[in-house]
């Protein structure tokens, strides 16, 4: 398997991660009909700065997002990365948090959430760790274990479906465009993992348009599964709807009673690729922006990663964990669009002078 394939698979697990166990609700929150359209225009948004993100990183292709951001200046890449990094510390300890809480109350009720959540942070960490190499090949693993979940959790759900719960089809407004939960929903993507790969070695355009259907077909069936089985009146109410809508169906006569079962090692899949991503990611902001002589990306990877496990311990319940996750959605939004934007600016003012140069 090559390098750009599993990293096609990366990218796939990782906006699935994000957005598989949240990002329905925030659908529902912002309109109560043709949620179609509300997905396929966070969709065509997402497209758009993926697009602006890989021209610019085109003009560099020897370089990642870390290595433009130092040639611009160390203060560009302290202005961009250090707030970056603290975020991103942020989303890991909350996106822990709240699949340990899952994962325990799926088939794990007597035990505490701690321990759940202090094996998963062992795992991504340990993951994060050995590397880039180690994530992108247990990706080609994982990938396909999950898919196989996730559509046996879809296949066995279409027992409770009534297809008149997605009427009407059609949206009553585009209101929701204008609405701050909308531009929300970009804090799931995985946009910026794009640019800590060089261009050389990273997606062609065709595949990163296949990976963006992928994923824009996977958030459809994450919103209207739930919604064909409860209903817009009901799932708007439920912060957590796939989870939900997974325990609706009697499997009695198979292995495991409960199909959360599926649902909830789906959750473990995305969350050890996931968060060994983000670690990871932070583990090169760290040691290339810094450079402390003694220090190594592990180093950086293992300090993070005691921080963001602390803080995850802290918080309190499970309306912090939404109003957090909330926050630190906002917060990645600042940078999906600003970094991208940035380097794609800087490559073209690159390219103009170069250009000038030669004619002079």
């Amino acid at each position: 398997m090559t390098q750009r394939l599993q990293i096609w698979l990366v990218f796939i697990i990782m906006n699935m991660g994000f957005g598989f166990l949240m990002y329905p609700h925030l659908i529902y929150t912002l309109s109560n009909s043709g949620h179609w359209a509300v997905v396929l225009s966070y969709g065509l948004l997402q497209l758009i700065l993926m697009m602006i993100f890989k021209k610019g990183l085109d003009y560099f292709p020897k370089k990642d997002v870390i290595d433009i951001c130092l040639q611009m200046g160390r203060w560009a890449a302290f202005i961009f990365f250090i707030p970056y990094v603290i975020n991103l510390t942020v989303f890991v300890a909350i996106t822990l948090r709240a699949h340990s809480e899952d994962v325990v109350s799926v088939f794990l009720i007597r035990t505490p959430y701690w321990a759940v959540l202090v094996l998963l942070f062992f795992i991504s960490t340990y993951t994060a760790i050995k590397g880039l190499g180690t994530i992108l090949r247990s990706s080609a693993f994982i990938f396909f274990i999950i898919n196989f979940l996730v559509v046996l959790v879809i296949a066995s759900s279409t027992i409770n479906f009534d297809f008149q719960n997605a009427a009407p089809a059609w949206p009553s407004s585009f209101n929701f465009l204008l609405k701050d939960n909308f531009f929300y929903l970009m804090g799931y993507s995985a946009i910026i993992f794009l640019g800590f790969v060089p261009a050389e070695t990273n997606l062609k355009f065709g595949r990163l348009f296949a990976a963006w259907v992928y994923v824009i077909f996977s958030f459809l069936t994450s919103v209207y599964v739930p919604l064909l089985i409860f209903g817009q009146e009901t799932v708007v109410t439920i912060h957590f709807p796939a989870r939900e809508a997974a325990d609706t169906v009697d499997m009695r006569w198979f292995v495991f009673s409960r199909q959360t079962m599926f649902f909830g090692l789906s959750l473990i899949g995305f969350t050890i690729i996931l968060n060994a991503v983000l670690l990871w990611m932070i583990g090169q902001i760290m040691q290339k922006t810094l450079k402390w002589q003694r220090s190594k990306a592990s180093y950086w990877i293992s300090a993070f990663s005691l921080i963001a496990f602390i803080f995850a311990v802290t918080v309190p319940n499970r309306s912090w964990i939404v109003k957090l996750l909330e926050w630190s959605n906002g917060a990645n939004v600042y940078f999906i669009i600003i970094l991208p934007s940035a380097i794609f600016i800087y490559g073209v003012l690159i390219r103009r002078r170069m250009a000038g140069y030669e004619k002079n």
